[in-house]
């Protein structure tokens, strides 16, 4: 950072961080409050901790940049998984949702995480950081993996290892990111746990004026939420390497540190200005809710419903939940009176759901790992954790529903779009169900909890094959992803292969089969 942004943001920092030291450093009226120092800087780790806001911002972007939250996530993974849906014809709709790669938004997949996670957590290491700080550092290499799994998740294999150390270093395939992934959630709950036991307030003094969730810095619930995240990563490789996966697993869940249970808050962040989406969708104009969404949620009666979405304004259907199709036909007219996101101006951008622990600890007792109880009390558990996140009740009566299935879809408008239902699930468990039957459950309703993390979502998608999904009503991609078929990554950017393309071309060759094709499946897509 700048020493002109320093002088700008540091007397600030001093008059909000009520526990910092630097009022009494500031009471010397000889002293040139102008001049930063480093002396002045390293008082309660201020100097350690200035990247960190913007790192946990960066995660799904938050920041204040819009356009940079849509570029992300909304106009590919939201639209993949059935989340949202896009209102107005773009590009004569050839774009992403239908299936023709538009390289300035797909950019930001790559520009978010680069720039504004791993380019400061490289300044960090850089400065001794993690020597001089390594319970900061811990809270800047979580920032990290989180993002750094949801971009590998997107693209397939990155620049990890080495990121920052040359103009142009090898990609590692996601075996070794992954496997690196792991060894830095370790060393992020180790060291977080030593800084405990050494001063049980240092989370307080050193990070909680920087932290940016409903946490307030707690050392504790970031020791939950880092193997929350080690279990949903080892999760993710389970199909490609089972006993890695159980051993990560299994890890995770014994550490004495414990996961996310529904006593916490979600992992969730207060966005430089407004919730993204609600600028998207009510400022710009540009979002739906997606029509395989209201189709699920209308089927099982679910009470998050009106907590997720808004319902039409059409005259036709007003009132009603109407949602619209990822890569829907706009030949019959626009959407931008059917179902919106329903986003306030306060609400927090969530990265990690607290109901996700116990879905992935479900999945991970179905396969027989060491979960610490069943698979269907954690599928219940979970079910009931995004209940009451979303304020809503009746929860006993939803998991009793053994009738209740999604619903077909009927376009108002343009019967193009119109679709049978494709699942046939419904809510309550049933024991002697087949475990494909049981793992539909809990990814369906694993899907509805995460909402609208639509990245995670599509990721599980991949993984799993669930939530069962209506493909694009329009695929424009001339054969590439083959008609029924959906997209399984997104091909490296213009600024990712204009930067590096002897390293892209190596990847390609190496860990993609050859192609850099939106059909290419990444290493743990092996269902």
């Amino acid at each position: 950072m700048r020493l002109s942004k320093i002088n700008i943001l540091f007397p600030i920092l001093c008059l909000v961080f009520i526990n910092s030291s630097c009022v009494d450093y500031l009471q010397d009226l000889n002293y040139d409050q102008k001049r930063i120092t480093d002396e002045l800087l390293s008082i309660d780790a201020n100097d350690g901790g200035f990247s960190l806001p913007g790192m946990q911002l960066a995660i799904i972007d938050a920041t204040g940049s819009q356009s940079h939250y849509e570029k992300q996530q909304y106009l590919n993974a939201n639209n993949y998984v059935g989340y949202n849906g896009y209102p107005v014809s773009v590009y004569d709709n050839r774009n992403n949702m239908t299936y023709v790669m538009v390289d300035d938004w797909n950019n930001w997949v790559w520009r978010v995480p680069a720039t504004k996670v791993f380019d400061q957590w490289v300044s960090m290491k850089k400065k001794g950081y993690d020597v001089k700080y390594p319970d900061l550092f811990a809270i800047a290499t979580l920032f990290k993996v989180f993002s750094g799994h949801r971009l590998t998740d997107a693209l397939g294999p990155i620049p990890y290892r080495l990121y920052g150390t040359a103009s142009e270093v090898p990609f590692d395939s996601m075996e070794e990111i992954y496997d690196l992934f792991f060894v830095e959630l370790k060393g992020v709950v180790d060291a977080l746990q030593q800084a405990e036991e050494a001063n049980p307030t240092a989370d307080q003094v050193r990070y909680a004026k920087f932290d940016r969730s409903r946490f307030g810095g707690d050392y504790a619930q970031w020791i939950r939420v880092a193997n929350t995240l080690r279990l949903r990563l080892a999760m993710r490789i389970s199909n490609v390497s089972p006993e890695k996966a159980r051993l990560e697993a299994e890890a995770a869940v014994l550490n004495q540190g414990g996961l996310l249970t529904a006593s916490d808050l979600p992992f969730e962040v207060k966005p430089g200005s407004v919730h993204p989406l609600y600028t998207i969708t009510e400022s710009w104009g540009e979002a739906s809710i997606n029509a395989l969404l209201t189709s699920y949620l209308l089927g099982f009666n679910d009470p998050r419903l009106p907590v997720y979405a808004k319902p039409a304004t059409h005259p036709l259907f007003k009132d009603q939940y109407v949602g619209v199709r990822s890569g829907a036909s706009y030949e019959k007219g626009q959407f931008m009176e059917y179902s919106k996101p329903n986003v306030s101006t306060t609400q927090y951008v969530k990265v990690m759901d607290v109901a996700e622990s116990y879905f992935l600890r479900a999945e991970g007792a179905l396969k027989g790992w060491n979960m610490g109880g069943t698979a269907k009390d954690f599928y219940e558990l979970g079910v009931a954790a995004s209940f009451k996140t979303h304020g809503v009740t009746g929860v006993e009566l939803y998991l009793d529903n053994e009738k209740a299935t999604q619903r077909d879809y009927v376009d108002p408008v343009n019967p193009d779009n119109s679709s049978k239902a494709v699942s046939i699930v419904t809510v309550k468990w049933n024991e002697n169900a087949p475990d494909p039957v049981k793992l539909e459950k809990i990814i369906t309703q694993k899907w509805i909890a995460l909402y609208p993390d639509g990245m995670e979502a599509w990721s599980e998608f991949r993984r799993t094959g669930y939530p069962k999904l209506w493909p694009v009503v329009r695929n424009y991609s001339r054969g590439e992803v083959p008609e029924g078929e959906f997209i399984k990554r997104i091909p490296y950017p213009m600024i990712v292969t204009n930067a590096s393309r002897k390293s892209v071309d190596e990847a390609v060759s190496r860990y993609l089969g050859g192609k850099d094709s939106m059909f290419s499946p990444l290493w743990w897509d092996v269902k």
